[in-house]
């Protein structure tokens, strides 16, 4: 169900950014009569808002469309939501299966026989996938597959609510039997040993900072428990998927020092002393974010990592023999995604103009042969004599490929994608790659900074340019792949600008460092840079031009329209005409106080221990600045969220509101980060056309008064 609490007019409404998700503004001309609620008035449910609670019944030949109207426009959602319905792909090359989501009313948990060597399926018939669990996944966070087909098992990382309260499920792929094993805080990850015996798994104890994390052993046939270690304040264990040596005799994992993601570690934990400990591999004087291990071993001896000691994500290996880490490749593009399978690597190096597709020797990082693809590409499996990589880019909505490693070169099948019909329908937006220069200079260049960013412009505008509207991806934008939401928008008529601002990935770890504890600083400065090529661009007025965004980009939305102008000295802003924030952090210290991700803000913001960076804190949240809100802003929340707690949104709504000020509140009952099911997303993007709607109407109504008024 859906929470509604509305205050305000039809001429104001704004947003804030931040740095995990994007999305949404809003802004309706009245509420509905309010029912007695804490802390907030629930409103009717709108026209499906209720979520889906029953099975879904059987397919017809024909759905009815989901329709959502901006002005006298209609858009049938149900092809962008569920057209293509499948998702969360995690193959299993080794057992020849693939699992899989399917979207719609309710999702679907299926797999499907995929065979043991390249060919052996020629198409992969999602279809015809069988369904594994009677559960409904749109209700839960589900992370990761393992398949144990010894006992025919998965283990799941997943959770019971969508509130990310992760830990170790098994499925029974007889009777669809969902099981939780194990019952802690929280779970960063699980690795199995070569033998599929036993499990490394990492809980975490507290639900806030500072936590205690252990790494836990647990035999797979008994259930039987040991932990080995826990981690200390001067190293802290966080996500990872432990690797266990062939031998079974050592484990190696993810660390940072003092909690630093920027001093990310490999630690080695010798299961056999004594005393097991926690000691680095990696260079600890090195800056480092998340460096990951590959799954196994290269000749017995030499595990590899990709990591970003050098600038950019590369390829390393770590021999047992000698103890020393080397440096196998030296890319100039991050290299994001790698599987090793016998002496290869099978890897994608890539920035938002496209990918790279390589085969590496294992031993020696030789790149054996590459094939370059327009969009952002993913290896998502490899075993014996294949590999599977997927392929997505603005305007291709999923592809998959088989990569037959018995052949010379890139050898590709496509194994999955759209029937190129449909695909064209989900297209709704022309895409265009574009540099935006920014208010600062490239030391690199010594020229004016250029930010990348990709204009996405409806194929089929609106011929009224009173109802035309652009709208600027606050975080998390250049991506160079497909969006369901930025189509649905430029179904609509509208026009999404997708920049990525400092601070985002695809650029080297330089660029990538650049907002580090400057959260809320030149990262808004960038979006107002954008902004004004925007006006100069494509000719509208700044009350035209808004900002959206979930998370990260949730809190950037709410920023921008209470930018405080002295910020890093700047003396800047921009009056933008509206905002959505999605799922966004108000007050970046009580969010640090109940989040489950604390070392993200004390990397983006700061130490809330010190009393210079609190105040820093203090002074960068939406919160603080409320009273300067003027645009319309949008706001929207799962109840259920842990990464960004729900009360953010409450505070700065309840702030704004006693204030007078233009904000409009949804709340979506039982979700959590993200908004899932067809029926519930449905209904936010309603809610988003009817801000819209309002937003424009207003801008048209302030465009002719000068008119008016002779």
């Amino acid at each position: 169900m859906v929470r509604n609490p509305c205050a305000w007019g039809l001429s104001h409404c704004q947003m804030t950014p931040m740095r995990l998700l994007p999305w949404m503004c809003l802004a309706l001309a009245s509420c509905a009569p309010p029912h007695e609620a804490i802390p907030y008035p629930e409103a009717e449910p709108a026209q499906g808002a209720q979520g889906p609670t029953q099975p879904e019944p059987e397919a017809e030949a024909e759905p009815e469309p989901v329709v959502a109207r901006y002005f006298d426009r209609e858009i049938d959602l149900r092809p962008f939501l569920a057209g293509f319905p499948y998702g969360f792909f995690q193959p299993s090359l080794e057992t020849g299966a693939m699992f899989y989501l399917e979207h719609g009313e309710r999702y679907t948990l299926r797999m499907l026989e995929v065979g043991d060597a390249p060919g052996a399926v020629d198409r992969f018939d999602l279809a015809a996938g069988r369904a594994i669990s009677e559960v409904d996944w749109s209700k839960r966070s589900l992370w990761s597959i393992h398949h144990h087909a010894a006992t025919h098992t998965l283990w799941l990382h997943a959770d019971e609510s969508n509130d990310e309260r992760m830990n170790l499920w098994t499925l029974d792929l007889d009777s669809g039997e969902l099981l939780q094993v194990t019952e802690h805080d929280y779970v960063y990850g699980l690795g199995f040993s070569e033998d599929q015996a036993t499990i490394a798994y990492l809980p975490r104890q507290g639900t806030k900072a500072p936590f205690r994390s252990c790494l836990v052993l647990r035999k797979v046939a008994s259930g039987a428990e040991e932990q080995v270690l826990c981690d200390s304040p001067e190293l802290t264990f966080t996500w990872s998927e432990p690797r266990f040596s062939p031998d079974g005799t050592e484990l190696y994992l993810n660390a940072q020092l003092h909690g630093d993601r920027t001093r990310g570690q490999i630690v080695r934990v010798d299961l056999d002393a004594p005393t097991p400990e926690a000691k680095p591999i990696t260079r600890t004087r090195t800056a480092r974010n998340s460096p990951e291990l590959l799954e196994g071993w290269v000749d017995g001896d030499t595990l590899l990592l990709l990591a970003n000691d050098d600038g950019f994500s590369n390829l390393y290996g770590y021999s047992r023999k000698t103890g020393k880490v080397t440096q196998l490749t030296r890319y100039t593009e991050d290299l994001d995604s790698a599987r090793l399978v016998g002496n290869e690597v099978i890897a994608v190096h890539r920035t938002p103009a496209g990918s790279t597709v390589v085969r590496l020797d294992a031993r020696t990082g030789k790149e054996l042969a590459a094939q370059r693809l327009p969009g952002s590409a993913d290896v998502t499996d490899a075993f014996g004599a294949r590999a599977l990589v997927t392929h997505r880019s603005p305007d291709i909505v999923h592809q998959t490929f088989e990569l037959d490693l018995r052949q010379p070169g890139i050898t590709t099948h496509e194994v999955i994608g759209l029937d190129p019909e449909l695909e064209r329908s989900l297209v709704a937006c022309r895409a265009r790659a574009v540099s935006i220069p920014t208010f600062d200079q490239d030391p690199a260049t010594r020229r004016p900074r250029q930010l990348h960013a990709f204009v996405l412009e409806p194929r089929q505008p609106q011929p009224d340019p009173a109802r035309r509207l652009a709208m600027i991806t606050a975080f998390y934008g250049g991506e160079n792949r497909y969006s369901t939401f930025d189509q649905i928008m430029c179904a609509a008529g509208l026009t999404v600008i997708s920049p990525a601002v400092r601070g985002s990935t695809g650029f080297g770890k330089a660029f990538y460092s650049l907002n580090d504890k400057d959260l809320g600083g030149d990262e808004i400065v960038d979006l107002f840079a954008v902004a004004r090529w925007v006006e100069q661009e494509l000719g509208l007025p700044a009350s035209r031009i808004g900002v959206y965004g979930g998370s990260h980009g949730g809190y950037a939305t709410m920023r921008a329209l209470t930018f405080p102008p002295h910020t890093n000295g700047r003396n800047d802003l921009y009056p933008f005409g509206f905002g959505m924030a999605h799922a966004g952090f108000s007050d970046i210290k009580t969010f640090y106080d109940a989040t489950n991700i604390p070392d993200w803000v004390v990397l983006e913001s700061g130490d809330p221990n010190d009393p210079k960076e609190l105040a820093t804190m203090k002074d960068r949240s939406p919160l603080t600045h409320v009273e300067r809100l003027r645009a319309p802003l949008l706001v929207t929340h799962g109840s259920q969220d842990w990464r960004v707690p729900v009360a953010e949104s409450r505070q700065l709504v309840d702030a704004a509101k006693a204030l007078g000020l233009p904000v409009q509140y949804v709340e979506f009952e039982g979700q959590g980060h993200h908004i899932e099911g067809l029926a519930l997303q449905a209904t936010a993007y309603q809610l988003r056309f009817d801000f819209l709607r309002a937003v424009a109407e207003a801008a048209a109504q302030a465009e002719a008064a000068p008119e008016a008024g002779g």
